[in-house]
Formats: C-alpha cells, structure tokens, sequence
C-alpha cells in the first residue's frame, strides 16, 4: 500500500512539471495598462474610480501573457472577466477589487459546464492551459453574504450552484500561485471537471466561505502550501455536494494536499473530504468516489470530515436523496490534531449514543485509509465522547429539522495507524483507535437506524 503514497506523491510532481513547461509556452505579452483606454470612470462612494474590466478583457482577448503592473491603486472591476484559454496572468504588487454591490464572481473560463442535471464531461470546448501568478484578489464584503447573494455567475444566477471569486469548470492544465484572497464571501476559488490541476502558496486574507473549493469529475491536482483565516474549510473535496456549491458531481481521482496551515482565528477549522451518491434528472446515478489521495503536514485542524451529508430535512420527512460514497487509498501523514466536538446538542450534553465525535468522522465506504505520524490532542475532561476515529451516522436535533443523516450505515474495510498519538500516548488498540457507531431507532420517526463498522485494523 506504501507503494501507492508514492505513486499520489509522483503524480503530484509530474503534473507540476507538465503544468509548468506547458505554461511556459506562452509568448505574446502586454501590459494591462497598454489597455488603459478601454476604461472606464464611475462614481462610487462619492469618489470616482477607474475601471478595467473592458481593458482586462480586452488584453485577455489579444495576447497569451497579460502583466498587471504594481499599483498602490487597486484595479477596480464592475463585472466578470472571462478566459478562453492559453493565458498567463501576472499580477504581484497589484489589487484586483471588486466594486461593492457587484453580486458576480471576478473571473472565470469562458466553457463553464453545468453538471447538475446531467453528466458532463471534456472535450473541444475545454479551456486549457491557464495561469494566474500573484495578487491580490478582493471582494468588498464584510461577511459572508450566502448563496445567491454573491459569486454569482451571471445576474440571472443561471447556474445554481456557483458562489466563488473564481471558477474553473472544464478546464485542463489550470496554474494558481502566490495569490492572496481579501474578504471573499463565497469560496475563493472552486473548481470542477478539471484535469492537470496546480495550486501553490495561496494565503486568504479574512475570507468567509471555503478557501479552494474543489467538486467533481477532477484528476490530477497538486496542493502544496494554503494559509489564513477562512469562514470555512481551507480545502474541501467534495465531489458530492449540495446543489447549491457545485455545478460539477463525479469522481476526483489522484490528488496531493501538502502544507494547510489553518489560523487559529478562522471561524471554521474542519476541512471536509465529501464522496456521495449523486443522482441527476434521468435516474442515472453517479458515486462521486474518491481514489489516491495523500494530505500531509497540517496544523490547526480540529476535524477531517469524511462524512456524507444531505440539507438539513424536517424530522418525518424524506431527506434529499442520496447515499454514502465510497473511498480507496487515502493517506494522511504528519499532522497535528486538536479535536473537539461541534458544539451542538447532542455532543454539549455528551449524549451516550449520538455524542461521540472523532478527529476523523467516517460516513462513506471506504477500503483503505492510513494514518501516520499523526499527533491527536484531546481534552477529556471537556470532550469525553472524542476518539481518533469515529465512524458512522450521526444526529443532531434542532428543533423540527433533523441537521445530520442518522440512517448512515458504511464500511472502512482496513484502517491502518502507525505511529499515532493521543495526547502524546501511543494509540495501540482497537478500541483506542475508533469508535464505530450503532444508531437503533434513536428517536420515533423513520430513517434513524445506522451502524459504521471497520473490518480490519493494522496498529504496527
């Protein structure tokens, strides 16, 4: 199993190569300020301010490499920029802001594919072969403004599922690095039906939503270096997800996480993993899997979620359908762990049965996961219910909505620990290792009977 971490970590390196060299194919350059009379002047805040959303696009449009020089000025946009394909943006020492009251996303390939009705996949109309180098990318909010609301795609929010500063769907060799996210209200950046996927030394400066927010039918992606305070999780992988943050449902195979460094004041210090079974208009069903994936050197996390979720639903009622996905060849090595559990009802109260909470929460099938070098702090005179592992359904009851899917049954076929610690101690046994959950009947109404169960443990 070794064997296949080293491949994740090759892929990783291979993709960077080739990302990089087909980048550095690019050639013909200008400047955006060579694009200065395509401005445009309007008032804001009393104030008259230059525009270069016409210039951007224009010089997008004509050349491959576009330089927005340093400005102490930031670069004001009133509307979304698009990319075809085969450009390069360069932008140290620059702000690109974003104007208030404008509820669209910044910038985007020009082929987006809306898969939440039906399967999609590449081909001639993918946009390949961009980069965006350096930065500063800022939205004028002040929290975070809810689906809908910002990060739109068009006004018309034609596509439901959008809500970001950037969005890459059906893109291949796609290059992000140095950029600094500033108040972002949706995720910063997220992406589907991609392939060839590069991300390095991306800080989020007092976001509010997601920082890299990754859905489906993805291959192929290299994370190395993601730091700052976000609203939400720093990464997450979810290839399902609710239709209203994704656009893309499917498979994500081959990725490499290395360095999320979570500041301690970031309102959220989970980071989700979500596989699911989704299912589109004509029936069809897609198990928006997970395969080979390697995340190592983490801090300041609180929780890897691993759990399928649906909408919260009004208890008696059908949840949103749906079901566990599954999971093979997951690895997490040298990370440093503060679990604790969420701070709702059932784990406030230390509910014997639905109180129990892990550093890793399972609600998907999995066949192989490996911990390694993984040091677990937990206080238990706090948070007695907290264990390494925990697998199974979960529940919270708010009211009249039930928040979790408590009818979750799923399977971690092997899971391998070594060199684990809680609170500095050699985790060494089973029941040490994970709790496996067993949901009877919890409460008087359907759908609130489920077990988590782990066939094999190795602890050498």
């Amino acid at each position: 199993m070794q064997n296949r971490k080293e491949t994740i970590r090759l892929m990783a390196e291979e993709t960077e190569r080739f990302v990089s060299e087909t980048i550095q194919t690019l050639s013909k350059t200008a400047k955006l300020t060579d694009y200065i009379r395509d401005t445009d002047i309007v008032s804001c805040n009393d104030e008259n301010r230059i525009v270069w959303t016409r210039a951007l696009q224009r010089a997008i449009d004509e050349n491959e490499i576009i330089e927005i020089p340093p400005s102490d000025i930031p670069y004001d946009l009133d509307g979304s920029v698009l990319i075809d394909g085969n450009c390069k943006i360069i932008a140290y020492g620059a702000t690109i802001r974003l104007l208030p009251d404008v509820n669209v996303l910044m910038l985007r390939n020009r082929n987006v594919k809306d898969g939440t009705h039906k399967q999609t996949v590449m081909g001639e109309d993918t946009n390949e072969n961009i980069a965006i180098f350096g930065g500063t990318w800022e939205e004028p909010h002040t929290a975070r403004m809810g689906y809908g609301k910002s990060g739109k795609i068009d006004e018309e929010r034609s596509m439901y599922g959008v809500s970001t500063c950037m969005l890459f769907s059906n893109v291949k060799n796609l290059y992000l690095k140095d950029l600094t996210f500033r108040h972002t209200a949706g995720f910063s950046v997220q992406i589907g039906n991609a392939q060839n996927i590069v991300i390095h030394d991306i800080s989020f400066d007092d976001c509010f939503a997601d920082g890299i927010h990754v859905n489906g039918n993805t291959e192929n992606i290299a994370v190395r270096n993601l730091s700052g305070l976000v609203g939400d999780d720093l990464i997450a992988l979810n290839m399902y997800d609710w239709q209203d943050s994704s656009i893309n449902f499917g498979p994500l195979k081959n990725a490499f996480v290395e360095g999320l460094f979570i500041d301690p004041n970031s309102r959220f210090k989970d980071i989700r993993i979500q596989p699911g079974m989704y299912r589109f208009d004509d029936g069809s069903i897609e198990d928006c899997s997970l395969e080979n994936v390697l995340v190592r050197k983490v801090s300041g996390v609180q929780c890897f979620k691993m759990y399928y979720q649906t909408p919260r639903y009004i208890i008696g009622e059908d949840p949103e359908w749906g079901a566990p996905g599954s999971a093979d060849h997951i690895y997490f090595e040298d990370i440093d762990v503060y679990s604790r559990h969420c701070n709702m009802k059932s784990y406030r109260e230390n509910n014997p049965v639905t109180g129990h909470f892990g550093a890793w929460e399972i609600g998907s099938n999995i066949g192989y996961l490996h911990l390694e070098n993984i040091r677990i702090r937990i206080d238990f005179e706090r948070f007695p219910l907290g264990s390494p592992v925990v697998i199974g359904p979960k529940s919270v009851v708010s009211g009249e909505y039930e928040i979790f899917d408590p009818y979750v049954s799923c399977v971690l076929d092997t899971l391998t620990m070594k060199n684990v610690t809680i609170n500095e101690k050699p985790v060494l046994t089973a029941e040490d290792a994970a709790y496996q959950v067993v949901f009877d009947h919890i409460y008087d109404a359907p759908n609130t009977s489920g077990k988590g169960e782990i066939r094999h443990f190795d602890l050498s």
